[in-house]
């Protein structure tokens, strides 16, 4: 994965802005603990670590949660970057809590229903980890980056439900980098093995982002930056700019707007008097 010229950043500058960012957040709180669902990939591992910097190892939880669906490799890289920062990390495996719901719900089974099987794992992982967060009277640091909450690519409720969220002001393929330069310290190598890795929500069995969506992060975080950063607006005017096929634009523009609503507080009808 090449990172384009546009999107690179400063590393050092990008990490102590967002650890300025977090520990101003707790400055008014009665806690600074948090809680991080450790998955093994580059969003959790950069949100772990900027929550380490502002808030000390001792106030930062780690919560691997795997299932049937996920590698081993994706649990043990989840306990060495614990291990790499100093934090504490449990285990917490939710295959029995979704077979327990399959079973009253054996409809779930069905390929068709694969996407609402998923979803329900994501928000298991949000209930524990809340469950996490009341025990320890902390606060639930989400890992869901720029690229994700642009394209709604999480689940509402699920990974989508925390109290702050760490790493969205940053674009995939910028995670990337700035793993890649924690990583060149020998005792914060796993950053740099994390950066390597294709990203992938590990809801089903081989699943991986890029395959999902059709595009890869490289592409996908142009296009973004190129409306975003850029404000070029229409499919072709940003194929253009970036080289990259009008249909695949066309295809994210699409994503973004059927999901937009996840990125929205719930709406209601406006307060009114009945007099």
């Amino acid at each position: 994965m090449e990172i384009p010229n546009e999107l690179r950043i400063n590393e050092n500058e990008a990490i102590n802005y967002t650890v300025k960012w977090v520990r101003d957040y707790f400055k008014p709180l009665k806690t600074k603990r948090t809680v991080v669902g450790l998955s093994g990939g580059s969003d959790s591992a950069f949100t772990a670590y900027v929550c380490r910097l502002a808030l000390g190892k001792e106030n930062v939880f780690g919560v691997v949660m795997p299932s049937d669906s996920n590698p081993k490799e994706d649990e043990n890289d989840a306990y060495a970057v614990a291990k790499a920062l100093g934090i504490k990390a449990k285990t917490i495996n939710i295959s029995g809590i979704v077979k327990a719901i399959e079973k009253e719900n054996p409809e779930l089974r069905k390929e068709k229903n694969r996407v609402a099987r998923a979803n329900i794992k994501a928000r298991i992982r949000m209930l524990l980890l809340y469950k996490e967060a009341n025990e320890l009277n902390g606060m639930v640091a989400g890992t869901d980056d720029r690229s994700e909450h642009c394209l709604g690519y999480y689940t509402k409720y699920g990974d989508g439900g925390v109290d702050i969220n760490v790493p969205e002001h940053l674009y995939k393929m910028q995670l990337r980098q700035i793993l890649l330069w924690i990583g060149r310290d020998k005792n914060m190598n796993i950053f740099a093995k994390i950066a390597e890795k294709r990203p992938s929500p590990g809801l089903w069995k081989g699943q991986t982002a890029e395959n999902e969506l059709g595009i890869e992060y490289e592409e996908i975080d142009r296009v973004l930056y190129f409306m975003n950063e850029r404000n070029v607006k229409l499919p072709e005017s940003i194929a253009k700019e970036t080289g990259i096929e009008k249909k695949k634009v066309v295809k994210l523009l699409e994503m973004m707007k059927r999901n937009a609503h996840k990125n929205m507080l719930p709406p209601s009808p406006p307060i009114r008097y009945f007099n």
